[in-house]
């Protein structure tokens, strides 16, 4: 299929879902609650201009793709699959990368099956960067199509890059500003996280956090003897212990960006964690006949996500989502494990980067079109 037809591709045929489940229902259909489905819960009475205004933040609208994208060719669309991409990022303000997608995941719905994958891609894999000849970390995708044609741009980009490295067409795309997420999960009033065993940074924030006050974090002592005497050494340390704790704002962002004491793989999987337990705040509270909390949420939403779905888009998501198996949500993560399908390396200028087994994207291709032959 031509470029410029599948850029035309109807979002709306995968909507066509028979017998619609109570209205309830459908908003429990995947672990990125807040990113989807917030926007759709009141389209009707007081709540109608609220929601159009935000929506008319967050969409980035139609770019002219005319001489923009050459040599950049996609994955064709398949009509049983849903592929929307979530791009979570520090923000346009942040001078240090902010516009690097320190999260990339891509949300995958079966139609015909009703079956739901979240799958994770890591920020350090090595690939081509689209309208360029050059390779590169695939979280500079976002920063470079932002530099070219803002915020359009950006998911456009990076809809491309994760298309090529992993043989699916990007229907769509979100991507998130981490204020969103610290205002939201305030607005809920924390989420609350289970581990098996603590969770600890003890070398990202040594000086004390960037994202405001925690009580996850402890200023660590240690005494040595020397020469010259006894000596101190403090740095501060952010730790959530094993069991079952509430996190707030703050606390939730410390939690999903740490990863030199662990590892990028380990902040992916707790990224995962902490969007299925906004889901289950969102739901518990009621949150989608709280007209406050909504209108908090909006505005949060319209200054920190932006979307090229369009409103029409998101009422057809909400249509089909009662249709979807909710309770089995099938969970990938690229990584350098034998059944991750990735191996560490250096790049020319000696960063470190992730590459594909076999040094082509074959095998992750495969994986992520089969994601759901595993289980029925």
């Amino acid at each position: 299929m031509p470029d410029n037809e599948r850029e035309n591709f109807e979002i709306s045929e995968f909507y066509k879902t028979p017998n619609p489940k109570p209205r309830w229902r459908r908003f429990a259909f995947s672990s990125w609650v807040l990113a989807l489905v917030v926007i759709l819960f009141g389209v009707g009475g007081a709540l109608a201009y609220k929601t159009g205004f935000t929506f008319t933040q967050m969409n980035t609208g139609k770019l002219d793709t005319m001489g923009f994208t050459e040599n950049m060719a996609t994955p064709s669309p398949d009509s049983d699959r849903l592929n929307i991409l979530l791009l979570g990022l520090r923000g346009e303000g942040d001078p240090n990368g902010g516009l690097l997608t320190d999260s990339i995941m891509v949300l995958s719905i079966k139609k015909s099956t009703g079956q739901i994958a979240l799958i994770s891609i890591p920020r350090d894999l090595y690939v081509m960067i689209p309208s360029t000849s050059n390779k590169e970390k695939i979280n500079y995708a976002y920063a470079l199509g932002f530099e070219k044609k803002g915020a359009a741009g950006a998911l456009l980009f990076s809809k491309i890059a994760v298309s090529q490295a992993t043989g699916l067409y990007m229907n769509k795309a979100i991507s998130v500003d981490h204020q969103a997420l610290k205002e939201i999960v305030d607005t809920l009033g924390g989420v609350t996280v289970t581990l098996d065993k603590s969770m600890t940074e003890d070398q990202q924030w040594i000086d004390g956090g960037d994202a405001g006050l925690s009580p996850f974090f402890h200023i660590q002592t240690r005494v040595s003897t020397t020469s010259k005497g006894v000596r101190e050494a403090q740095k501060w340390v952010f730790e959530v212990p094993a069991g079952t704790s509430t996190l707030n704002g703050n606390s939730t962002l410390y939690f999903v960006r740490a990863r030199y004491a662990t590892s990028d793989f380990d902040r992916v999987r707790r990224q995962q964690m902490v969007l299925s337990a906004m889901k289950d705040k969102a739901l518990s509270l009621g949150i989608l006949a709280n007209p406050v909390k909504l209108f908090q949420i909006m505005d949060s939403l319209g200054k920190n996500v932006r979307t090229d779905m369009g409103m029409n888009d998101f009422r057809s998501l909400l249509d089909m989502a009662g249709g979807l198996k909710t309770s089995s949500i099938i969970h990938k993560v690229f990584d350098t494990t034998p059944e991750g399908l990735l191996y560490a390396g250096k790049s020319s200028a000696g960063a470190y980067i992730l590459l594909p087994q076999g040094d082509n994207f074959s095998r992750i291709q495969e994986a992520s079109r089969n994601i759901f032959d595993t289980v029925k």
